[in-house]
């Protein structure tokens, strides 16, 4: 990412650790974002900054928010309330544990 963003999610977020972990989850057949490929959830890698941990989010994305991304988007309390009981459907369903939460998660420019 080259600009400071964030990014709106629905979900259970892991913590990962370091770019080596990372990069495992990536170039591996992890077994929670296999599931939830399979399962048509949305999946997320980041870390806040340079040096700080990565984290994995699955679920609904709700949107990438920034310089390159969108400056603004609505939902209303019906549509979020049917994000978030069709996405804790398809993550029960994919025996994914975890506690689904709204994250709003700044990516800072590293």
């Amino acid at each position: 990412m080259g600009a400071d963003s964030f990014v709106a999610f629905y979900g259970n977020r892991y913590d990962v650790g370091d770019a080596d972990a990372a990069d495992e989850l990536n170039h591996s057949t992890d077994p929670r974002i296999a599931s939830a490929k399979r399962s048509k959830l949305d999946v997320y890698v980041g870390r806040l900054t340079d040096g700080e941990p990565y984290f994995l989010l699955i679920g609904r994305k709700l949107g990438d928010f920034g310089i390159e991304g969108e400056y603004e988007k609505s939902f209303s309390a019906v549509d979020l309330a049917a994000v978030a009981e069709e996405t804790q459907l398809l993550l029960n369903s994919c025996d994914l544990i975890g506690h689904p939460k709204f994250w709003f998660q700044l990516v800072a420019q590293y």
